[in-house]
């Protein structure tokens, strides 16, 4: 999981969306070496679930083909809806369903990732993620587990947890950090979410440039209040390169405490109103800091809203190619 990327879109029903093998190839060549695929729980239920589970297996094959190691990775987002007893009994039987269609492939290639960002409390999660890992453990022996805390997975709440009894989990972290930066202008969010209201704000950058002072201003001046504050505040830490690098030494430090490896299996920019070089270089913060303290990443995502593919050309973007993996020299 040295170098990856997020594959959403790899089963859409329209298939101009899918990845291209051009594209696939295009990055293994550039050093990529991971890809996560994204499996959604809704086709996981049936009558559907063989059918998909066979796309499923094929698509792993086709990467193992090109020389990716892949991760699977569930999101089920509205799994604990009903209680933490059924989302148990849930995601028992997807991974078992998951397992007995993957027993046999390469466990030196093929992860298997728990669930995307649990949307409940460490409380609930980290136990029921142990009885979860051991049980899919009885059907894959030998094949990495992958686990996050619960949450948006966050590295300060990994950092009050201790690891699984499993020696082979690798545990994921998702990396944002200024979400008022990385998130600007993002519209999912609610007609009340403020941060659709950011736009065009630079990494790196700190509370005192003039230039912050100004926008902090007209989102005032424009009746955002709120988008404001959520800047404001944002910006108390500055946005620089050095103010990640805490982060990254918390990650570092627990892997060698624990002596478990970590990886950021999530992080990027939201390109729409993001300046280019902004995010160019925030890209290459990240990498840097992730490798300088032996941790692997995965890019979020393919060539969505956070993609690293060129909309124009449909190939690996070049200049995202030099921030996430310049040619060794």
């Amino acid at each position: 999981m040295q170098r990856g990327v997020n594959l959403p879109g790899w089963d859409s029903e329209d298939e101009s969306q899918r990845p291209t093998l051009a594209q696939l190839e295009a990055l293994r060549e550039r050093g990529f070496t991971h890809i996560r695929l994204l499996l959604e729980a809704r086709r996981l239920g049936l009558p559907e679930r063989e059918a998909y589970l066979d796309q499923m297996v094929e698509a792993i094959i086709l990467l193992f083909s090109l020389d990716y190691a892949v991760s699977l990775n569930l999101h089920a987002g509205g799994i604990f809806e009903r209680g933490a007893d059924q989302a148990e009994a849930d995601l028992r039987d997807i991974w078992l369903a998951i397992a007995a269609r993957v027993r046999f492939l390469d466990s030196e290639k093929l992860a298997v990732e728990l669930l995307n960002e649990p949307r409940t409390e460490s409380r609930t999660w980290w136990p029921l993620a142990a009885r979860l890992s051991s049980e899919i453990r009885r059907a894959l022996p030998s094949h990495t587990i992958v686990v996050g805390p619960a949450g948006p997975q966050r590295h300060e709440t990994l950092a009050s947890l201790e690891p699984l009894g499993d020696p082979n989990v690798v545990y994921a972290i998702h990396y944002y950090d200024p979400f008022a930066f990385t998130h600007q202008g993002a519209d999912w969010g609610g007609a009340d979410d403020p941060i659709q209201y950011l736009g065009d704000l630079p990494f790196p950058a700190t509370a005192g440039d003039p230039a912050m002072k100004a926008r902090v201003a007209k989102l005032k001046a424009e009746g955002h209040g709120e988008a404001a504050m959520v800047l404001r505040r944002s910006l108390e830490t500055p946005w620089t390169e050095d103010a990640m690098k805490p982060a990254f030494d918390m990650m570092a430090g627990w892997s060698a405490r624990h002596a478990r490896p970590v990886v950021v299996n999530e992080f990027g920019v939201l390109s729409y109103h993001a300046p280019r070089q902004s995010r160019l270089d925030w890209l290459a913060a990240v990498r840097r800091q992730a490798e300088e303290h032996c941790i692997g990443w995965t890019h979020w995502d393919f060539q969505d809203g956070f993609g690293l593919m060129d909309p124009e050309t449909g190939m690996p973007d070049a200049e995202i190619m030099e921030a996430l993996a310049p040619p060794t020299k």
